[in-house]
């Protein structure tokens, strides 16, 4: 089978300098158990959904030998997209009816893991620091150079896509389509007295008390689990982080012992093979 890792928001394939993985470890793991042909997409870390979206388009059909290049997957079998976080929603982008380009023949699945289907009240208050609307003058003054900058490079494309009024045109526009299969897995946070890694504390505090559930840190389980879509696990014990096999409290290369992260991958695998 041929499996795609698309990664989120800030994401990359593997950091050259430190040699980190952002699917850490599972990439091999899914190849060794499975036998499959895996690839990990590497898009614009801070683009927009739709910039990201035709990125991964891209790079599947060169991946399977479709624009002249020698293919890395399997050419008559189907992919499998399995997205991370942001990711999740480039790969809807991409597949949906309403957009013209989709490439719904060549893919068989989309499983999201830890997606904002909902958008995050952490995108929206992370905006607010550069919408240059503050009512004290001289802060509002730096916001506007900020944004100036951030909108000069795209920096802000992303973050801006998963706040709540974009992400709710967003789901009005690009539906599902009917002829794939759609799956998605939430992360609730860790078990025991610490909910996520010592980063994420503060953001899982404060979605906690804006949406009132659990939360990976990033994502409200509410907005990760999509409705009508099978969720193919209960949700994992486990921050934003843990879900792609990095326990920041370690290192950047440090992986969960709290969470078997590689079975719950494994348990996605074993459902996508039933397709």
């Amino acid at each position: 089978m041929n499996i795609i890792l698309a990664h989120g928001l800030l994401g990359f394939d593997t950091l050259p300098v430190l040699r980190v993985d952002y699917f850490n470890g599972i990439k091999e793991h899914l190849e060794s158990r499975f036998q499959a042909r895996v690839l990990v997409a590497q898009v614009h870390p801070v683009g927009g959904i739709d910039a990201r979206g035709d990125e991964l388009k891209r790079e599947i059909l060169e991946a399977l030998g479709l624009t002249g290049t020698p293919p890395v997957l399997d050419p008559d079998k189907k992919v499998h997209i399995i997205a991370h976080s942001m990711g999740g929603l480039d790969g809807r982008y991409l597949l949906s009816p309403a957009n013209p380009g989709n490439i719904a023949d060549q893919v068989c699945s989309l499983t999201t893991i830890g997606t904002p289907h909902q958008g995050s009240p952490l995108a929206d208050l992370c905006e607010s620091f550069a919408d240059g609307e503050s009512k004290i003058p001289l802060v509002g003054a730096i916001e506007e150079v900020i944004r100036d900058i951030a909108d000069k490079f795209h920096w802000l494309d992303g973050l801006h896509d998963l706040t709540a009024e974009p992400i709710r045109k967003f789901n009005d526009t690009y539906i599902d389509n009917p002829r794939l299969n759609y799956f998605c897995v939430a992360g609730s946070g860790r078990a025991g007295s610490l909910n996520t890694c010592k980063l994420l504390l503060p953001a899982y505090g404060y979605l906690a008390k804006v949406t009132g559930g659990e939360n990976d840190g990033m994502v409200p389980v509410s907005s990760a689990l999509r409705v009508g879509w099978e969720a193919i696990t209960p949700p994992w014990p486990a921050d934003h982080f843990d879900e792609i096999g990095h326990d920041l409290d370690k290192g950047l290369d440090g992986k969960p012992v709290h969470f078997d992260y590689l079975r719950g991958y494994e348990e996605i695998v074993e459902r996508l093979r039933s397709c």
